[in-house]
């Protein structure tokens, strides 16, 4: 059952979360210009914040990710589904139609506690892998990739969003490591070891996967499906199966 929000809206101006599945006026915004000591606030200038959901914390990409997998629903169903650093909205999301997903981190409460890197999984292990937002803190990402592709199934999917930085083409990333302080400046947040660039489906493919993008301009307005809330926050998903498959 859909559900509407307590604080009432013009019903010409009605926002939609697909993660929640609710209605209501506006996204909420959030302050990470005074989170001094984990953000870069100027990658977060003239960009828009009210982009955060009031009820289930969803921003754009997990919008996208929602709206995505409805269009998809049918396809998941009955799919093993391993889902790293899982996001509370799209676990609402998931639950919500009837889908179950293995969850893993490397430290925190989850199904499994795995390193992406080397799992220590099986071949073939499961049909959809999700990963957003979490190459970009992984010692090596490359490994991580080779990893995820040999536990994914031949007919199955890698869905995954990093960092991507309109100023950089390809991948900027640290050579040796850096203080905390000094990702902050060069990456936007303290635990970031790299930033992706605009083509960073090239980097993808080099490992061995035929990419398709999941673009946030496809998607109903309702959603919000902008860049934000920081500059290398873009409205872009990429969907990865095994080459030749």
């Amino acid at each position: 059952m859909l559900r509407y929000h307590s604080f009432l809206f013009p019903s010409q101006n009605v926002l939609y979360c697909p993660c929640c599945n609710t209605r209501f006026r506006a996204f909420n915004g959030y302050d990470y210009k005074e989170i001094r000591s984990r953000f870069n606030p100027s990658r977060y200038e003239h960009v828009r914040q009210d982009v955060l959901c009031p009820i289930c914390r969803s921003l754009p990409r997990h919008r996208i990710l929602a709206s995505w997998c409805e269009k998809n629903i049918d396809w998941l169903r009955g799919k093993r589904i391993l889902y790293f650093a899982p996001e509370k909205s799209m676990m609402i999301w998931m639950e919500r139609n009837g889908l179950k997903a293995t969850t893993a981190d490397i430290k925190s409460a989850t199904d499994l506690i795995l390193d992406i890197q080397d799992t220590g999984l099986m071949d073939n292990s499961y049909d959809v892998i999700i990963a957003n937002h979490v190459l970009e803190h992984v010692d090596d990402f490359r490994k991580a990739l080779f990893e995820i592709k040999r536990i994914l199934s031949p007919e199955g999917c890698f869905i995954c969003s990093f960092p991507m930085d309109p100023k950089v083409e390809l991948l900027d990333e640290e050579q040796e490591p850096l203080t905390g302080t000094e990702r902050i400046v060069r990456f936007g947040q303290n635990d970031h070891k790299r930033v992706f660039g605009m083509n960073a489906d090239q980097l993808l493919s080099e490992v061995g996967y035929e990419v398709d993008v999941i673009d946030g301009d496809e998607f109903p307005s309702e959603i919000l499906p902008v860049i934000g809330p920081a500059d290398y926050d873009l409205n872009r998903l990429f969907c990865c199966r095994k080459k030749g498959q």
